[in-house]
């Protein structure tokens, strides 16, 4: 009988028995479950989420596209403002500097004047002193005569 045992336990089956069948029937069943309620709706969230992420890149690039558009205008309209200050400062110098060459030139005509009118007085004072010492030459001369005489005596 031991013979026949070990022929037996050494015989190859080429049929399949039902646990292999079961077996794969299982693994089968797990494969289409798993497929269906794990691995389909992993892909699905992994697509969405790169798509959420080519959107979210397109978004900001957009953004930093706008950003640089709204800067060059800062910048521009900041260069221009920059250009009409210094036009309005220039502008406000020059009408500063004329009116003080114009309060100059007034302050040098009136003094001017005025020292023309001083000497117009001062020739007039000197001439009519000039006059009266004439008018009075020989009345001071007889006063000077009397005092003389008036020493010498």
């Amino acid at each position: 009988m031991r013979g026949e045992a070990s022929q037996r336990s050494r015989s190859v089956t080429i049929f399949p028995d039902l646990t292999a069948l079961l077996v794969s029937a299982i693994v089968v069943c797990l494969v289409l479950v798993l497929k269906s309620q794990f691995f389909e709706p992993l892909a699905q969230a992994m697509e969405r989420r790169e798509e959420q992420r080519a959107a979210a890149r397109s978004e900001h690039a957009e953004a930093e596209r706008r950003a640089d558009e709204a800067s060059e205008r800062t910048e521009a309209a900041l260069a221009q403002a920059r250009k009409a200050g210094y036009a309005e400062m220039d502008r406000v110098r020059r009408e500063a500097s004329a009116r003080a060459e114009d309060v100059l030139q007034r302050s040098r005509a009136a003094a001017d004047e005025t020292v023309a009118a001083g000497r117009r007085r001062l020739r007039e004072q000197s001439e009519r002193a000039a006059a009266e010492l004439e008018a009075r030459a020989g009345e001071f001369g007889a006063e000077l005569s009397a005092r003389l005489l008036r020493k010498a005596s």
